[in-house]
Formats: structure tokens, C-alpha cells, sequence
């Protein structure tokens, strides 16, 4: 039906009109959400911190935005991370025990609530790349298809691609592209031989820079915000796949570096074992020059997306969260890969920028990544599903907070006993195994001192110990919360019953 605004009388034409104008003007008020999620960034290794580093189009983000200095994981492992991210849940209390990165698993969609969130809000919503809360075929068990499935996690659309390619078989998307290019088969080969051999032996990959993985995603998240309609906010999750091993920088980003003019922490020994091998340091800068061009490439794609929304006419309310799942050892105190509780691991980047709203500068206020789900949801209006102990950073990306934690922790365990961490404004604690570990990160921010078995540490070990039993405590899922019992909601309805049987008071007459 089509109104007729001739036969409307003047004031509510009026009123009318002015509802749709606020309700456009509200429409175009909202940002557009763009998460760029990497994969096993060390957070020693950002350019604010390090000048090694190269990313211009990072540090344009940073500069009109907040940097996170104290963010965490919620378990230092991709598929644990991940799942927290989506559920706004550690992984004690996800649901499904998602400890460590697990074979034939997919997050049920009633847990996972989060792009559902988003897109009641009015947002298209949709990750491009690598997904990793899902592998293997048990998501047959409920659904007929993929599709059907992002669609019941809440997703508009979704290209899933986990990286490099290491089987001639695979039909992701990108898998297809390389196929047309008629070298799938060599790429999956190759592949195949460095994960078998050592997936950190620094070595060019086999396709170009424009055909690398994290390019082609990047791709296909450019052609999303070019076709996504003006007025219809968009929250695009881009998650790349560097610059996780195997360190395979394409082209010219795997000699950008020169590896003899490349400093490594204090922390990392003039040797370590991995594999089998011995590592020294003039490998590990021959890693790290590696390493460091799979970020410069990850912040090209980076520039082409700022570009996109650009074009797009909306990225001066864009709001941007820029993280990853966990960090990379690369060598410190002997480890490489992840899975730890040191700095290196458990800590992850996080830039909050969205101009006009966000202030500039760096904080110290605890965070954890998956705090990136209610900071979106609540910078777009929308309505945090209840139950999510994740929380919005927006009050102290905002200015009007300090900080929204006391504590950030993080988990980890394929066995038991399962291996838990806990970090206030000052100290580290964790367990792993049969042993405990303290440090005092103000005086040593790179973890070199253990004071768990200090003498004179005893009180602040007892206190690091009971901050994460009270958060273990306070952080469960309680089906419980709101019961009332019978007796009491008996007595509350005989009470309600009672107060409308009564008269009503007479009123009393207003004295003239």
C-alpha cells in the first residue's frame, strides 16, 4: 500500500517525515565494522614497538586509534581462540571443552551468537578466510550444507579458506583459484614437503604475491564492500592467515629483510633445539626476516582494504579492531610456535579506531580478544546476547573508563591437569603442568625472572593464585541465576492478589 502524502494533513506529514529523516540519519551514523584477524602475530613485533617493522597502513590505523598494550588470548591456539571470539566464552565454560585446536569439530551455532548480534542490529555480516571454529565433516551431523550452517551462526556471507593449500584435493576457493592458474597441484606439493620437513625453514613460496593466500581474501573482502549496498552498514571479519608458519613471505616480502641487520630480543638464547635441529640465532634473523615480510604483506592487504571502504565513502566512520588469535614464540627463552603463557604467545595486538568516537593514545587496561565481539556490538547499537563474559573496551577506548577488567586470563590443556594463567595490572601468574610461574612485569617485561620460588614473593604468589580461583569462580555459565523460588513467587502473587482485592483509597479533595 502506498500512502498518499496529499491526503495527509500537514502536521503529521510533518511528524512522519521527520521519523524517516532520523531514522535515516541513524541508519548513516552507524559505522561500518571491518575486524582484521591475523593469525600467530608476536606482539613484540608491531612497529610502535619495534621499528624493524613495516606496516604504513597499521600504523595510520593505530595513530587515529587506541593501542591495547595488555591484550590476551583466551587460550594462546587458533581453534580455542577462535571459538571464544564468536561465543563471547572461555573455553572452561564454552559448552564443549575446546581446550587446544581439535580434530572433526564445529562450534554449535546456539553458542555462538555473535554475528547473530550484528546482523539484528541491520549489519550484513561475513569473515572471509580463515574460520578454524569448525574442521572436519561433523557439522553433517545437524546441517545439509556449509551454507546452511553460516547461515545459522548468523554470517550473509562467508568465503572459508585456512591458509596455504596442502592437498590437490581441496575445493576451497582459493584452492580453485590456484587450480585455474595450473599450479595447485605444485603449491599442495610443496607444501605438503615443508609441514612434513620444518614449516619454519624460511623459504619463498611458489606463487606471487598477488596469488598468495592472504591476497586473494583480501581480494574477495574488496569486491564485498564494493558491492555492499550504500545505507546497509557492513561488519566484515577479514581474517588472514599470516603470519603464521610455514614462513613462505611471496616474492619480494621474502627478501625485504636482510636478516644480518635484524636484532632479536634479550630473551632468545644464542641457541635452541626445534624438531630435532639446532636453531641459532643467525637462523632464527634468517626466520624473523621472513616472518617480518609475511606482516609487510598482511599490511598491504591491509592498506587495500582501507582503500575499499574509502571508495566505498565511509571510512571516516569506520570503526576498525585490529588483532590476532595468539602470538609466536620466534625463539624466545628456547620455544618456538605457540601454546605458552609468556608474552610472546599469550599476548596479542589490538587496535580499537573509530574517529570522532575513539580517542588516540596507548592504554595499559587489561583486555582479551574476545573482547572484540561486545565492543562491536555496542559501538553499533545493537543487543549483547545475555550470559557473555566477554566485554565491551569501548568506556576505555572511549575515555570514560580506566579499565572494564581487574584480570585477563588464559587457558590451554590437550591433558590434564589442564595449564591456566592469570595477569593483573602489575603481575603474571600461571601453572603448566606440575609448575608455577610469577613475574613482575613491570620490572621484567621480558619474563627472565621467575619468582614463583622466591620466599619473599609468597604473598603475591598466594594473591596471583587466588585472583584466578576467583575468577574461575565468577566466570561460569549458571542456568541458575534469576530462580526464584516457588514458596517466594507463591507469596508474591497471594500479595499481588490481596493489594487489587483492596479498596481504594478515597481521594482527598485539593484545598482551593
Amino acid at each position: 500500500m502506498r500512502l498518499n502524502v496529499k491526503l495527509l494533513p500537514s502536521a503529521l506529514l510533518t511528524l512522519l517525515l521527520g521519523s524517516v529523516a532520523s531514522l535515516e540519519a541513524a541508519a548513516e551514523s552507524r559505522p561500518d565494522v571491518l575486524v582484521i584477524l591475523t593469525d600467530q602475530w608476536n606482539p613484540r613485533y608491531l612497529s610502535w614497538d619495534d621499528p624493524q617493522v613495516r606496516t604504513p597502513n597499521l600504523d595510520e590505523i593505530a595513530r587515529e586509534g587506541m593501542i591495547f598494550d595488555a591484550c590476551y588470548t583466551t587460550s594462546p591456539v587458533c581453534v580455542p581462540a577462535r571459538v571464544s571470539l564468536i561465543t563471547g566464552l572461555y573455553s572452561h565454560n564454552a559448552g564443549h571443552s575446546v581446550w587446544g585446536n581439535v580434530t572433526n569439530y564445529y562450534v554449535p551455532p546456539e553458542s555462538a551468537p555473535m554475528f547473530r548480534d550484528i546482523q539484528r542490529a541491520g549489519y550484513t555480516t561475513s569473515q572471509i578466510g580463515k574460520l578454524h571454529w569448525m574442521s572436519g565433516p561433523a557439522w553433517h551431523r545437524e546441517f545439509k550444507t556449509m551454507d546452511e550452517y553460516y547461515r545459522a551462526l548468523g554470517l550473509d556471507f562467508t568465503v572459508s579458506g585456512n591458509g596455504p593449500v596442502d592437498n590437490p584435493a581441496d575445493d576451497s576457493a582459493y584452492a580453485q583459484y590456484l587450480k585455474k592458474l595450473g599450479v595447485l597441484d605444485a603449491v599442495a606439493a610443496d607444501m605438503r614437503a615443508r609441514y612434513v620437513k620444518s614449516q619454519y625453514e624460511p623459504r619463498a613460496s611458489l606463487v606471487n604475491p598477488e596469488d598468495y593466500h592472504d591476497t586473494f581474501h583480501t581480494g574477495v573482502a574488496v569486491e564485498l564492500i564494493g558491492r555492499q549496498p550504500q545505507g546497509k552498514p557492513l561488519c566484515v571479519v577479514v581474517s588472514l592467515h599470516s603470519p603464521h608458519p610455514p614462513f613462505d613471505a611471496p616474492g619480494e616480502f621474502a627478501t625485504m629483510f636482510d636478516p644480518q641487520k635484524l636484532t632479536l630480543p634479550g630473551n632468545v638464547p644464542q641457541s635452541l633445539k626445534r624438531e630435532g635441529q639446532t636453531i641459532d640465532r643467525a637462523e632464527l634473523r634468517r626466520m624473523l626476516a621472513n616472518y617480518l615480510g609475511k606482516i609487510a604483506l598482511v599490511d598491504q592487504c591491509v592498506g587495500r582494504l582501507v582503500a575499499a571502504l574509502k571508495t566505498r565513502g565511509t571510512w571516516d566512520n569506520t570503526l576498525v579492531l585490529f588483532t590476532a588469535d595468539h602470538g609466536e614464540m620466534m625463539g624466545a627463552h628456547g620455544v618456538m610456535s605457540k601454546g605458552r603463557f609468556y608474552e610472546e604467545s599469550a599476548r596479542v595486538p589490538l587496535v580499537v579506531r573509530w574517529p570522532g568516537r575513539v580517542k588516540t593514545g596507548r592504554t595499559k587496561a587489561l583486555a582479551q580478544m574476545a573482547d572484540v565481539y561486545p565492543t562491536i556490538v555496542e559501538a553499533i547499537g545493537g543487543d549483547l546476547t545475555p550470559g557473555r563474559f566477554a566485554k565491551s573496551l569501548l568506556p576505555v577506548a572511549t575515555g570514560k573508563a580506566e579499565r572494564v577488567r581487574e584480570v585477563a586470563i588464559s587457558e590451554i590443556g590437550a591433558i590434564t591437569p589442564l595449564n591456566m594463567m592469570a595477569r593483573d595490572a602489575r603481575y603474571k601468574w600461571w601453572a603448566e603442568g606440575d609448575r608455577e610461574y610469577l613475574f613482575d612485569l613491570e620490572s621484567d617485561p621480558l619474563e627472565m625472572n621467575n619468582l614463583a620460588g622466591e620466599p619473599a614473593q609468597r604473598e603475591t604468589l598466594s594473591r596471583m593464585r587466588a585472583k584466578m580461583l576467583t575468577e574461575l569462580r565468577t566466570l561460569q555459565m549458571n542456568l541458575s541465576e534469576g530462580y526464584v523460588p516457588k514458596v517466594q513467587r507463591l507469596r508474591a502473587e497471594e500479595g499481588a492478589a490481596d493489594d487489587a482485592a483492596k479498596p481504594a483509597a478515597p481521594k482527598r479533595k485539593k484545598l482551593k
